[in-house]
């Protein structure tokens, strides 16, 4: 399984360039923290970083997970990968985005660095704490102002659970009034 050190420089082992970049790429918000990445493979075209191979990325308290992942940045041409310069990360297949509050799960998941958010798309399950959870087909997430918003692709009561966004939300133990 190929290392990723992508704190102060990106090392591609067996063969593959070695290329000075800054870490300026942010994962958890608002983290200056160095990313580490862990892949079976990863391909490097231009703009584009390819992992592939069962992908763990964590900054700090934050872990990605995905079969895919590629980071598209704004260098081109240059040949060195600019990740101080990310405009768009795709995490494809078995997309886990992890932080000590919360899960998200998806089949895919995008980060757009303009806005940054993350769009989860795929059966996305949304756990918050220990006992909440949110299910829906898409969740768009701000990282910048930590809200979510989950949507579903069936409107109203006739659809019944399937395709409508369900929330399941367990007692908090707290006293109830009569």
């Amino acid at each position: 399984m190929t290392l990723l050190k992508m704190s102060k420089y990106l090392m591609l082992s067996t063969g593959f360039m070695l290329m000075a970049v800054p870490a300026q790429a942010q994962f958890a918000t608002n983290n200056k923290a160095p990313i580490d990445a862990t892949a079976d493979n990863v391909d490097y075209r231009q703009d584009v970083t390819i992992l592939s191979g069962q992908v763990d990325v964590r900054q700090d308290n934050v872990r990605i997970l995905s079969d895919t992942m590629k980071i598209y940045s704004g260098s081109t041409g240059s040949g060195t990968a600019a990740f101080n310069d990310v405009q768009r990360i795709e995490a494809i297949g078995n997309f886990y985005y992890i932080t000590p509050e919360q899960e998200v799960r998806g089949t895919q998941g995008v980060y757009e660095q303009k806005t940054d958010t993350f769009t989860v798309t795929g059966d996305v399950i949304l756990l918050q704490g220990e006992d909440n959870v949110v299910t829906g087909d898409t969740l768009v997430y701000n990282l910048t102002n930590n809200q979510a918003k989950v949507i579903g692709s069936c409107k109203g009561r006739k659809c019944g659970r399937k395709g409508r966004v369900n929330i399941l939300i367990k007692n908090t133990g707290a006293a109830q009034t009569q």
